[in-house]
């Protein structure tokens, strides 16, 4: 069983289709959000009231990645059987059940990119049951991922508390978190990916991925990765869990190649409306500092 890949980043920071990119590779797999860190014990996920980041289906991705690595299909009939499979293990740990999917997985390499694995608790217990695992650190431009979040969590029914959500703390604290884990970590777990240019220069960042992952850089892997499309989580599933993805990614999966317009540190926070609003100095130190220079 090879130690698995963690990405780590805010949520909104291109992570779903990095995570399919890497994860169809021959010798990978890609998780949908699982989420196995965000709780101490399997039986607590299972039992979650609140919706994590304001959506239904906490678990869909869960059940899904049991259904496609168990039983080998995403049918209602086999979300159903992952449904039982999970409860079966609701006194394990995440980490452990973690673990038993990537002994599923064979001899592929498991790629998992949670959002609720860079909260304090998640990245300390996934350090902890995987101290040799591999952490690629992605980033994507702050007033970028501030926007599309605001966007989306305006568009969810029943997230009224989200919609006022601190969106740029969010991205301060998150890759501050990730930074000081980095810290902690052998240089060679450790790689930082800046998101726009893995989207103009995919074929060159993929090649650097894969030899530092110990993985084939052979013409037709890398060929095989430039299309996310084809994960089987790269859509909605069955009735019975249909989510368990960034809904962006699951209605455009394909890798979209090409630079992305930049974007501005300075100038309005155009999702604050009820004041004027700039980045604070401590973000703006930081997104220079992640090679953000305007």
């Amino acid at each position: 069983m090879r130690d698995p890949l963690f990405i780590l980043c805010p949520g909104r920071s291109f992570s779903s289709v990095v995570c399919a990119v890497i994860g169809q590779h021959p010798d990978a797999f890609g998780l949908p959000e699982v989420h196995l860190f965000a709780e101490r014990k399997v039986g607590d996920l299972l039992d979650l009231d609140t919706p994590i980041f304001g959506l239904v289906g906490a678990t869909n991705g869960l059940k899904r990645a049991v259904a496609e690595l168990v039983f080998n299909e995403q049918s209602f009939e086999s979300v159903e059987r992952a449904s039982k499979w999970c409860e079966e293990r609701r006194h394990k740990t995440g980490a452990e059940f973690f673990r038993e999917l990537c002994e599923r997985a064979g001899d592929r390499l498991v790629v998992d990119k949670s959002p609720t694995n860079t909260h304090t608790d998640g990245v300390e217990r996934l350090y902890k049951a995987f101290p040799n695992a591999k952490f690629l650190h992605l980033s994507r431009h702050p007033r970028a991922m501030c926007r599309s979040q605001h966007k989306a969590y305006a568009q969810r029914k029943g997230a009224r508390g989200l919609k006022k959500f601190d969106h740029e703390n969010y991205w301060l604290t998150r890759h501050q978190s990730i930074l000081k884990f980095s810290k902690r970590l052998d240089p060679g777990q450790y790689m930082f990916l800046h998101g726009e240019w893995f989207f103009e220069f995919p074929e060159l960042f993929l090649t650097q991925i894969c030899e530092w992952l110990d993985l084939s850089t052979a013409p037709d892997a890398i060929e095989q990765m430039m299309h996310p499309e084809l994960s089987p989580f790269a859509k909605l599933g069955p009735d019975n869990a249909k989510y368990g993805n960034n809904l962006g990614f699951i209605d455009s999966p394909h890798l979209r190649v090409g630079k992305i317009p930049s974007e501005t540190i300075d100038g309005p926070l155009e999702w604050v409306t009820d004041r004027e609003a700039y980045f604070s100095d401590q973000t703006r130190s930081l997104a220079y500092q992640l090679g953000y220079d305007t």
